[in-house]
């Protein structure tokens, strides 16, 4: 008896009904993308490790190391906004900006998800390259909520945060802030008050921290900022932002003090599409202004992927009923097989699908 070989753990195989659902995922998205002016764009699979370390030290950890033939070192990409900022840089320098691009492929990484074992997943998005921070990360929000509309997806939302938020907190908190940031970046709630009433905060910035992860909604979380006077001087233009996205998108979007980001190059906003279907975030994005000055020019960019299993799952969890595949017309091929392929042909130009009985 032979052996059976199954695939490398992490991956897996898509049968043609699957395929059809994703095909499904991808012409709805790319519908969107095409309508607000993006344009497809392509990178290699596999990349020069130094693109991984020159980028983030987050994604690095996780990447898949690979020995060239003549012994340099190689990666499969655990991103794709990487590779897109690194090919922006090489290739498009002096070009009128801003550049739109959408991408779909694959991505590899260890423990994909936090929550499962995957190691090889599809991300669609897009990128904005050239735009400063304001109304471009507004049409990113927008493009996001439109994808997930297209789709079909009836109970989701985007929570959004800053990185200067947490930044001032870090200046005005030091340690204590980045101790109760890890703790809110492994959702351990448990540590983050041990580490409050551990602290030698005063009773008035423990009531500030505790009250950080009670804020339910944006408007909530924006009085939460105003109530401490010196982070209400210093975050005035982050308030005034997220002031700006509450009154746009009210109904699809929360700013959730409390969020983290797993990536390290982001300078603005970030955020997390979500859904009680999953247990994770089928999609998140950001601000990166200084990662494509990292491989040679100086833009600054916003953008946001998809995870494309994530969205079907969703999908069929919500009970979405895919359309499925529809079964050629068969033709006996009979002894004159010259006079059946041209009965095939005739289906072919009509558009109907049409094969040999066999």
């Amino acid at each position: 008896m032979k052996k059976f070989l199954r695939n490398p753990k992490g991956s897996r195989d898509w049968l043609p009904d699957e395929v059809a659902k994703q095909e499904f995922v991808r012409k709805s998205l790319v519908k969107v993308f095409e309508l607000w002016g993006y344009q497809p764009i392509q990178t290699p699979i596999l990349i020069n490790w130094d693109t991984l370390t020159q980028s983030s030290k987050k994604l690095s950890d996780i990447a898949f190391k690979l020995i060239g033939q003549h012994g340099d070192l190689l990666a499969l990409r655990a991103d794709l906004t990487t590779p897109i900022a690194r090919v922006t840089a090489e290739r498009l320098k002096g070009e009128k900006l801003p550049f739109r691009f959408y991408y779909v492929g694959k991505v590899f990484r260890y423990h994909a998800r936090k929550t499962t074992n995957e190691r090889e997943l599809y991300q669609i998005g897009i990128e904005l390259i050239g735009a400063k921070e304001g109304a471009s990360d507004l049409e990113c929000l927008k493009i996001l909520i439109e994808s997930l509309e297209k789709l079909g997806l009836k109970k989701c939302l985007l929570s959004v945060n800053h990185t200067s938020f947490w930044n001032e907190l870090f200046k005005y908190f030091g340690v204590v802030a980045s101790e109760l940031y890890r703790a809110l970046s492994k959702k351990d709630l448990i540590l983050f008050k041990s580490i409050i009433n551990k602290s030698k905060l005063s009773k008035a910035d423990k009531a500030f921290w505790n009250g950080l992860i009670k804020a339910n909604n944006t408007k909530e979380s924006i009085a939460h900022i105003k109530q401490h006077p010196k982070l209400k001087k210093r975050l005035g233009k982050v308030i005034s932002f997220f002031e700006k996205i509450n009154n746009l998108f009210s109904q699809s979007i929360q700013i959730d003090l409390s969020l983290t980001s797993d990536v390290d190059y982001y300078t603005g906003i970030y955020f997390e599409a979500i859904t009680p279907y999953l247990g994770r975030a089928l999609g998140s994005g950001g601000r990166y202004d200084q990662l494509i000055n990292k491989f040679g020019l100086d833009v600054p960019a916003v953008g946001f992927s998809l995870c494309l299993e994530d969205l079907l799952l969703a999908l069929e969890l919500q009970g979405k009923k895919f359309d499925k595949s529809k079964l050629p017309e068969l033709f006996s091929p009979g002894k004159d097989v010259k006079k059946t392929f041209l009965a095939i042909s005739t289906s072919h130009k009509k558009n109907k699908s049409a094969t040999l009985k066999l």
